[in-house]
């Protein structure tokens, strides 16, 4: 049975078994051209999934608010060292004022993994008020946090004078002609968009605003997340971190940069972390048995993840609906070893 037959089998099986209603993947390596597979439909329709559906990133978000992070550095506007306060001055007389960019990016900051400040505030201002007060966390080491993504987000907007939506648009997706990547996606009239799931809270099925409660409160646009993107425009960014180069075949990043990015600073503190990036865990990440130790990725809360292995030259896009039937299933982590595992191994 060849990898593609693999793959579809893998996909329809779950589609079957409701992880979820449509999926659209692609992987590549030694230099070829990326295999795109689509399976399943747009929620309980017959609208078919295609190359260019859309679908919600969720915390994939939080790479592509990380490579404008960079881009930054890059242009000598922020520094790795430089803290919340210098961007923020209302954060000055407060715990988190002094968290560096290094710790937003590594998930080393004193900042919890979640709060619901969509049921803590009123708006965007509120939110903040929020964080900003927080007492630092009794755990050391990593904890995986959109409150940090979130304020990394407001960091960049004092940086760059933009709104976030605006700095991911001019230095991160076209750059890369990622021209299907965006916030509020139904605000540009997309049409051909994957349903997450019926929200309890705000009483209706998503379809184009965003499934994390947290952003959506914010307006739709946050660090955390609330992207959406299609395949092609994933593949372009896992292209990126191959090459470094742009849409043009100009330099994106530099491969000093990326080796930055990728690197493991959090050895021993739980979790194997880079600049954005999660690198390998053995055993327990989502990533498979065979992607190399040095390989790097992320995931989101919807169903969607990105993998990609330098020591390979390859990468695999996973994005799916997986919140559709239940939030609550994590038959989707399963899913993602195996497409991992069986994809690579074509090119092993």
């Amino acid at each position: 049975m060849n990898m593609n037959r693999r793959v579809e089998n893998l996909l329809e099986d779950n589609i079957k078994k409701k992880v979820f209603t449509g999926a659209s993947c692609a992987y590549k390596g030694r230099g070829e051209r990326p295999e795109y597979l689509c399976e399943g439909t747009l929620a309980e329709t017959k609208e078919m999934v295609t190359e260019n559906t859309l679908f919600d990133l969720a915390s994939c978000t939080k790479i592509i608010v990380t490579l404008a992070f960079m881009r930054l550095l890059e242009e000598g506007k922020i520094a790795l060292t430089d803290t919340v306060e210098r961007y923020l001055p209302s954060w000055k007389n407060c715990h988190t004022g002094k968290i560096t960019m290094f710790e937003l990016l590594t998930h080393t900051s004193m900042l919890p993994s979640h709060l619901p400040l969509y049921m803590m505030s009123k708006d965007k201002a509120g939110a903040e008020g929020v964080i900003k007060h927080l007492l630092p966390r009794a755990s050391k080491g990593v904890e995986y946090s959109c409150l940090g993504y979130i304020v990394l987000g407001w960091v960049l907007e004092k940086v760059t004078g933009m709104t976030l939506d605006h700095v991911i648009e001019n230095y991160v997706t076209k750059p890369l002609g990622m021209e299907n990547t965006v916030y509020r996606p139904l605000d540009k009239k997309y049409r051909n968009i994957m349903p997450t799931e019926h929200c309890n809270w705000r009483k209706r099925l998503l379809i184009g605003e965003v499934h994390d409660e947290n952003a959506f409160h914010l307006g739709g646009i946050s660090g955390n997340a609330g992207l959406f993107s299609d395949i092609i425009d994933m593949c372009k960014l896992a292209e990126m971190m191959l090459t470094g180069e742009g849409a043009d075949g100009t330099g994106f990043l530099k491969k000093e940069t990326i080796a930055m990015m990728t690197k493991c600073y959090t050895k021993g503190l739980g979790e194997n972390r880079g600049l954005g990036w999660r690198l390998k865990n053995t055993p327990d990440s989502t990533v498979g048995e065979y992607f190399s130790d040095t390989s790097f990725g992320h995931t989101g809360y919807t169903g969607t993840s990105i993998w990609i292995d330098k020591k390979y030259d390859f990468y695999a896009i996973l994005l799916t609906n997986r919140v559709y039937y239940s939030r609550e299933s994590e038959d989707i982590n399963h899913v993602r070893q195996v497409f991992h595992n069986i994809t690579l191994l074509e090119y092993l």
